[in-house]
């Protein structure tokens, strides 16, 4: 069998996941009643060549992602991951850090990418410090642009590049995801095209995605619209709206890569399989990820 690298979506949702805490609108309530609703943060797994695991963001719901990951490479043992790569440190992307830690799986030496900035800006912390002390946790910077391989043989090598997002924590990354035959994007957040573009020195989507040279894109699709919380300020919590999205890509076309929406909050509509919104997005040729789905690389 020809060795391939396998990308796993363990998570589509925004950071606090769905039902979202304290929140009493449909799409939660629903969740609580009915588990096949409820949906995790976003993270992906990337399995390796040689069968090392490799762990996207770090979530609330880490044994829930592991068990699922597990189940889908059709394994009765849980995987642990052997190294993990983190974006940003916005909560959802990281509340699950502490569970490598003494108080459950009491790892070793977990290898931790990041960027500069992130790393200097989470080591700061008091729980951190304990875990780097027990020798948990091992921090691993790697600089905007830097081609690395999280394990030697993994067949598979990630890329972090600068996404101009919030920045109250440290800073933001996007990662590419090169494999054996395809490249993926996973960019879960970012605050506007606009400044993506201004980045990158690009004048539309489809130029972004040239210049990364990319056959997939799973990108931030936070929000539908501008309208979808009320009583919030949204300018708060920049991020693009799908519509925006959708509007910027128009239809899909031949050479264009195979680009889905990931990072759902609880208000997006998409979230229904039968929503209109999500029947647009689909007649457009994109795609809503869904957990579970794998992609070989």
């Amino acid at each position: 069998m020809t060795p391939r690298v396998i990308v796993t979506i363990l998570g589509t949702a925004q950071d606090a996941g769905i039902p979202q805490a304290g929140c009493s609108c449909d799409r939660c309530l629903n969740a609580h009643n009915n588990q096949n609703l409820k949906k995790y943060p976003v993270s992906i797994g990337i399995q390796g060549i040689d069968g090392s695991k490799h762990l996207i963001e770090v979530t609330r719901n880490l044994p829930e992602q592991l068990r699922l990951w597990s189940d889908e490479m059709i394994t009765q043992k849980i995987f642990i991951p052997d190294t993990v790569t983190i974006t940003h440190l916005h909560l959802g992307h990281i509340e699950g850090i502490g569970q490598f830690g003494k108080p459950v799986m009491g790892i070793k030496n977990m290898p931790i990418y990041l960027s500069e900035m992130n790393k200097n800006s989470i080591e700061e912390r008091n729980d951190i410090q304990l875990m780097i002390k027990e020798k948990n946790l091992k921090f691993i910077s790697r600089k905007y642009h830097q081609t690395f391989e999280p394990k030697k043989g993994c067949g598979f090598t990630l890329k972090l590049i600068s996404i101009p997002h919030r920045s109250e924590l440290g800073d933001t990354s996007a990662i590419l995801v090169k494999g054996l035959q395809r490249t993926l994007l996973f960019m879960p957040d970012q605050d506007s095209w606009i400044e993506t573009f201004d980045n990158y020195s690009v004048n539309n989507i489809r130029e972004f995605f040239k210049s990364l040279e990319i056959d997939l894109a799973w990108i931030d699709g936070t929000f539908w619209s501008l309208n979808e919380l009320p009583g919030r300020n949204l300018s708060e919590i920049p991020h693009p709206t799908i519509e925006d999205s959708i509007r910027l890509l128009g239809i899909k076309k031949e050479n264009d890569p195979d680009v889905s929406f990931i990072h759902l909050n609880h208000s997006n509509p998409v979230n229904d399989r039968n929503s209109k919104e999500r029947k647009l997005v689909e007649s457009y040729g994109w795609g809503i990820c869904k957990r579970n789905k794998t992609e070989s690389l």
